[in-house]
């Protein structure tokens, strides 16, 4: 019996080695959605796909590939790696087609790409990677904000997120899509605050062909989220005029388009987000009060990461296992030297920058577990401000002076283009040198 519980990805292919259904959590491997692969050989889902393919060898020969590993190239040229089972299905005595399941592991190199990522399938169709599962806490605040999202979850009423940048307010308003009735249906997720001014209303409401030049009829956000629900994040970064159209949708149910008399009905369910105090907008004339009343029937309050007890180590320790299981690697948890300086630092981005923190640590980590030594420069100079004493993880006794210079600037270096993103320009920014010495520099250590 192949147990089929620890994949992500489902692929069926015919004889022909013809995709008849897929559903991949990995969707930036592909330029095609899942539904456009449907009738296209495999070799345009995986361009480096052969007749050795696991699930094609399964239908043509008829037996079960019960376990593979597979070296592959995406669409977008980026090679990945690809462990899972493929077995056929029989019409009679023939095989007429194969079922594989599998799962893709990360290079180092593509981290971004996890977080679009979603492992349970249902909720990749509706475009939300998050449910409610995954917020993790052990602080008590936290677990009632978990039960009131359950409660909210079977009503219509709109919700008002608030909490700093970085406390989860989209994985809030995904938890309530998905615990709701409408979890089959579309999550729409609208940025108000990285949308042109000039692009947000035709984008929000849709657009009515020959309105302003170059206009098409055009669906919005809102009829994209008909039946399910619309998300505006930021929402107080709406100039006020869209802020009163807002209001009006919400109070009639009707929106309509740009350059459109006509009125169309919607049924979504409307979740708005700020990240400061609403009671702060409205005095300052941020976020209109009569909006604010109509969209805070339940409101919920995402408190910062350095008030929710203990919640530090446990998103650290989900973070490397959630790594490892996508990158395919054996990262420990870390010290309790790394804890302290964790457990220490303010966390003005709060979880998301946790999770980049993490994320940094298994790009740069040489061993087995998180040292000092991944960790940003900024955090260990904040925590030493505070009288902490994080001692090195390096050893450099028996050196000559010369060869501990060496190591010093080396570590200088290499914390340098770590805290740039890679970037040689930005590194030498932050050292004060120029571009060359610093490519220079790079390249020395590099090996």
């Amino acid at each position: 019996m192949i147990n089929i519980s620890g994949y992500d990805d489902i692929i069926i292919v015919d004889r022909e080695g013809t995709v008849i259904y897929c559903d991949l959590s990995a969707r930036e491997h592909n330029r095609n959605n899942d539904e456009e692969m449907f009738g296209r050989g495999i070799e345009e889902l995986y361009p480096s796909a052969d007749e050795h393919y696991p699930a094609v060898e399964a239908v043509r020969e008829g037996r079960a590939v019960e376990d593979f590993t597979i070296e592959l190239e995406s669409t977008f040229g980026r090679h990945f790696t690809k462990k899972g089972c493929a077995f056929p299905v029989f019409d009679g005595d023939e095989p007429v087609a194969a079922i594989e399941y599998s799962t893709s592991f990360y290079d180092r190199r593509n981290l971004m790409e996890i977080e679009s990522h979603a492992d349970v399938p249902i909720y990749r169709k509706n475009d939300t990677k998050y449910v409610l599962d995954n917020m993790i806490t052990g602080d008590p605040e936290m677990e009632k904000i978990k039960k009131r999202i359950e409660k909210l979850a079977i009503t219509d009423s709109n919700v008002l997120i608030y909490g700093e940048t970085g406390t989860g307010k989209e994985l809030v308003a995904q938890s309530l899509h998905n615990c709701s009735r409408r979890f089959m249906r579309k999550f729409v997720s609208v940025n108000c605050g990285a949308i042109p001014s000039g692009l947000i209303e035709g984008l929000i409401f849709g657009t009515t062909k020959g309105s302003f030049t170059g206009a098409e009829d055009k669906e919005g956000y809102f009829q994209q989220a008909e039946g399910g629900t619309i998300f505006l994040d930021e929402i107080n970064s709406l100039d006020p005029l869209l802020q009163v159209k807002i209001l009006k949708a919400v109070e009639t149910k009707t929106i309509r388009r740009v350059g459109s008399d006509e009125e169309v009905k919607m049924d979504v369910r409307i979740i708005a987000s700020t990240n400061e105090n609403p009671q702060k907008l409205i005095r300052e004339g941020r976020l209109r009060a009569d909006l604010y009343y109509r969209l805070a029937v339940s409101c919920i309050f995402m408190p910062p990461l350095r008030k929710r007890a203990g919640d530090v180590r446990l998103i650290t320790d989900y973070y490397i296992d959630y790594y490892n299981r996508k990158l395919n690697m054996s990262i420990n948890p870390p010290g309790e030297d790394v804890r302290k300086v964790l457990d220490g630092y303010f966390w003005p981005g709060n979880v998301r920058e946790l999770r980049n923190v993490i994320e940094g640590a298994f790009a740069f980590a040489e061993d087995d577990r998180i040292t000092l030594n991944e960790l940003p420069s900024h955090m260990l100079r904040e925590y030493r401000r505070k009288g902490g004493q994080p001692r090195s993880d390096v050893v450099m006794t028996g050196l000559t002076p010369a060869d501990y210079a060496e190591e010093i600037e080396k570590r200088i270096v290499e914390e340098a283009m770590r805290e740039a993103g890679g970037s040689i320009t930005e590194a030498a920014e932050l050292l004060g040198i120029s571009k060359q010495l610093m490519s220079y520099k790079n390249r020395k250590y590099e090996g």
